[in-house]
């Protein structure tokens, strides 16, 4: 979306109509102007209540993302974090994946309203809503190569199984190697990208796309079941702190798994796993698929799976998951 696009929603309330004339005059450009940038709003999933002769109204407020209000949430953890929003970014995780290579710090949080080609795992993209979802990536440098980082993405699901639960929402579930659902819907996606050599130092740019509350035109446009957490604890949220709720558990998350890798959190993934001891089809990327039974996770991430040839291990990155018949 333009930068106009923004500045006008930061003055549209959701019970007050506004003339483009008046928004127009306020922000010192034409009535075209404030035309075109609201033109191509809906495609972010938001649409205004529009009245000729009265204007332009929100159908509802928006939550704006603002880095005093995450930060009193994060109260004494505020200073680990270094905060970085914007109104829109082609993709959190590439823009950070560039700074990581130019130095930016440890916990380096890069947060955007809303994302022009946001990213899913095996290139798929992540659709989200302005003031309805979480994007944002997150920076963290360890001392270990990259070879002891499987297991990351599921650590980070772990993290983000805490956060929600603190929020009220109850059976939440993890999809090898990078989801979270609900009922079979999904609530939120994991990307994980990484530098660094296979003996240290590394980093890894740790990508989230959670759902807070999913507008109907945005669940036509995804080719999956999709649910957000208004759906599922049924009472308003602050997104605010949502996200300081995700940055404070991935903090304990990411420093159990920097000084004990994934094994001390395997038990408590597998108590959350949506296809544990369950029959599960594997799709390969050379377009091969293994069948079998989900019969749990190694300490380093990989699924293990029963198959009529024997168990069978599968590394994190390399297969999709569906619920066998």
């Amino acid at each position: 979306m333009k930068p106009l696009t923004f500045s006008i929603l930061r003055l549209l309330s959701h019970d007050t109509f506004q003339s483009g004339e008046a928004l127009a005059h306020r922000l010192g450009v034409s009535r075209t102007s404030i035309w075109q940038a609201l033109e191509a709003l809906e495609e972010t999933g938001l649409s205004l209540q529009r009245i000729r002769g009265r204007g332009y109204r929100l159908p509802r407020p928006i939550q704006w993302l603002e880095a005093e209000r995450i930060t009193a949430a994060l109260g004494a953890k505020a200073a680990d974090f270094s905060l970085d929003i914007h109104d829109h970014l082609p993709s959190t995780n590439t823009l950070l994946m560039k700074q990581a290579q130019e130095g930016a710090a440890h916990r380096t949080c890069l947060l955007a309203e809303t994302q022009g080609a946001g990213r899913g795992r095996q290139g798929k993209r992540w659709r989200s809503s302005l003031g309805g979802s979480l994007t944002f990536s997150l920076l963290w440098r360890f001392d270990q190569g990259v070879a002891a980082l499987y297991g990351l993405s599921l650590a980070v699901g772990i993290a983000l199984v805490r956060a929600l639960h603190t929020e009220g929402a109850s059976g939440i579930a993890l999809k090898w190697p990078n989801d979270l659902l609900h009922h079979h819907r999904k609530l939120a996606g994991i990307l994980i990208e990484l530098q660094g050599d296979a003996l240290g130092p590394s980093a890894a740019v740790i990508g989230i796309g959670l759902n807070l509350e999913v507008p109907d035109l945005l669940r036509q446009q995804v080719d999956q079941p999709v649910t957000d957490l208004g759906a599922i604890t049924g009472r308003p949220f602050d997104r605010n702190r949502v996200l300081a709720s995700v940055l404070l558990h991935l903090g304990d998350v990411l420093e159990a798994f920097e000084n004990q890798g994934f094994a001390a959190l395997r038990d408590e993934w597998l108590r959350h796993h949506a296809f544990h001891d369950k029959p599960v089809r594997l799709s390969m990327p050379d377009g091969s698929h293994w069948e079998g039974r989900a019969v749990g996770i190694a300490d380093d991430g990989a699924l293990l799976v029963e198959t009529s040839q024997g168990p069978r291990r599968f590394a994190s990155g390399e297969v999709s998951l569906r619920g066998g018949a």
